[in-house]
Order: C-alpha cells, then sequence, then structure tokens
C-alpha cells in the first residue's frame, strides 16, 4: 500500500526534535512508533514482535533502532535518557522481545510493523519514520488511518452504522473541543469500523466516558501527543 507524505514542513522538522541519538529517523520517529503502539495497549507489555521492511531491517541495530523501539514499546519518551538501555530495562521487566523481517509492501523505508501483548490485551500498528522524529501510522489493529501522534486523539472501534459521526462529533463539541482532522475506515458495511479523531485540546474524561457510552461503541482510546 503506498503512503502519501504530503504534510507540510516546519522550522521543527528541519532542526529536528529533542531526542537520545543517533538518528532522528532511525532513533527519535522509531521509539514514538514504539510509543503509540504502547499507548494503544494501555497497560504495560509483556511480549513485542517488531517486523521490520527490509531497508530497515539492514541498518536497525547499527542506527540504534533497536533500542529506540524498544524503549518507545516499554513507554519511555523519546528524549529519556534511558532509551540506549531500553532492552535491558525490558529484559529486566520480564518482557520478552523479538525482531524479524517482513516485506510490509509499498512504503517508507523506515517502516515496522509492531505487535504488543499485555497481559489482558494486545494491539498491532504499521507505520514509518519519515525523518525529523516524525512518524505516519498507516494501521491500527487492522485498521487503515493515517495516525501522526502530533496532537491528542481518539481512537474510536464501533459497529458501523448511521449517525454514529455525528454522535461521536456532537458530544466534542459540547465538550467545547475543536476537531482539526477526522479519519473513518471499516472491513466491511455495517460490521467492524475505526475512527480517528485528531483535536486541538485535550478530552477530559467525563467526555471520553460519554462516549464510550455511545451505543455500539466497542472500545474508545484518547492518546495525548506522542513524545
Amino acid at each position: 500500500m503506498a503512503v502519501r507524505h504530503d504534510r507540510k514542513v516546519s522550522i521543527l522538522d528541519i532542526m529536528g526534535p529533542v531526542m537520545v541519538g543517533p538518528s532522528s529517523s532511525h532513533t527519535a520517529g522509531t521509539a514514538r512508533l514504539g510509543r503509540v503502539a504502547r499507548e494503544i495497549l494501555d497497560e504495560d507489555p509483556v511480549e513485542v514482535r517488531f517486523f521490520l521492511h527490509p531497508p530497515l531491517a539492514a541498518t536497525y541495530r547499527g542506527h540504534g533502532s533497536d533500542f529506540a523501539l524498544v524503549g518507545g514499546a516499554i513507554g519511555l519518551n523519546v528524549d529519556d535518557p534511558r532509551i540506549p538501555e531500553a532492552i535491558r530495562i525490558a529484559e529486566q521487566m520480564g518482557v520478552e522481545i523479538e525482531f524479524a523481517e517482513e516485506d510490509l509492501g509499498d512504503v517508507h523505508p523506515n517502516t515496522v510493523r509492531i505487535e504488543i501483548k499485555g497481559k489482558t490485551k494486545e494491539a498491532e500498528i504499521v507505520g514509518s519514520s519519515i525523518g525529523g522524529g516524525v512518524i505516519e501510522v498507516f494501521r491500527i489493529n487492522g485498521f487503515q488511518t493515517r495516525f501522526k501522534g502530533d496532537s491528542p486523539s481518539l481512537l474510536l472501534f464501533y459497529r458501523d452504522r448511521p449517525g454514529m459521526i455525528s454522535e461521536v462529533t456532537r458530544i466534542i463539541a459540547e465538550e467545547r473541543i475543536n476537531i482539526a482532522s477526522l479519519y473513518c475506515s471499516r472491513k466491511q458495511r455495517g460490521k467492524d469500523a475505526f475512527m480517528e479523531i485528531d483535536v486541538d485540546s485535550p478530552l477530559a474524561r467525563e467526555g471520553l466516558e460519554r462516549i464510550r457510552a455511545v451505543p455500539d461503541v466497542g472500545e474508545a482510546k484518547y492518546l495525548d501527543r506522542i513524545t
């Protein structure tokens, strides 16, 4: 699947993120991808498997992508000085780690599929580190998306039906929160569907609980900006 890279470039993209080195694309971005997987799982991981696109698989150890991915997956921020020790820390936590190569198709060279499991939950993402610490996650738990982690976001898994989008966006409006972007995908009409809503300000617990109470919502996750 081809992924478009049509985002605008800011001065922060040129200067690069505050991070633990050596590389913004191989370390900062991959750490953020690992962190996305951890936040979607929403509990401590016990097992994480990283399936690296061949170009990334050829360079990940030399560029520090291995400890960056693991650091993010166990919940460390990009600028955490413990990132280089992340694999050892994961072992101390009892987290099983595995790296493998997998052809992920027509994607950015620095693309990885992450399977992460906790004691009660599991999650999967596929995403790319496209430079300057910037990421693009284009699949979450089997659904197409366009998650970048640069703003607070609501991830909603639900049964596809008329009116669902309007019900959810009405609640967000009543919480006096502005929607920056909205993306929906589904596997089959009237079946499982997914909605990503990026917002300009944090969503309070009360608002999230109201959304979770909407009929046919299976799961609703709120993610702060991924750092």
